[in-house]
């Protein structure tokens, strides 16, 4: 009689953790963050990408100088719009749109320039 009262018990508790498990998997994606805010300041980008990261979505980028902003530099920059992987490759020299606002930057509009 315990033995069949413990596999009742069990099997509710599956079922809850199933439903449970259901329902976080049903729950809101997280949405892609937007190619523009408010009161961003737009740059021109102009370098050569070093190497990328598709788990972040980001490209290590050698930059140019961009005039009143930052000295030439190389550093990571996060993709919006588009997936690293379809980019083009490593040590391709690009153009991009830099996008900053106080706390934030990342480059949308990636191309290959000659």
């Amino acid at each position: 009689m315990d033995a069949i009262r413990i596999i009742a018990g069990m099997k509710r508790a599956l079922a809850a953790a199933m439903l449970l498990l259901a329902a976080l998997a049903c729950g809101e994606q997280p949405k892609e963050k937007p190619l523009t805010v408010p009161g961003e300041k737009l740059y021109t980008l102009k370098g050569k990408i070093v190497s990328r990261s598709a788990t972040d979505n980001t490209l290590q980028i050698d930059h140019e100088a961009i005039p009143g902003f930052m000295e030439a530099m190389t550093m990571d920059y996060t993709v919006r719009g588009a997936k690293v992987a379809q980019l083009p490759p490593d040590g391709a020299r690009i153009s991009a749109r830099l996008h900053a606002t106080d706390n934030a930057y990342w480059i949308t509009d990636v191309a290959r320039v000659p």
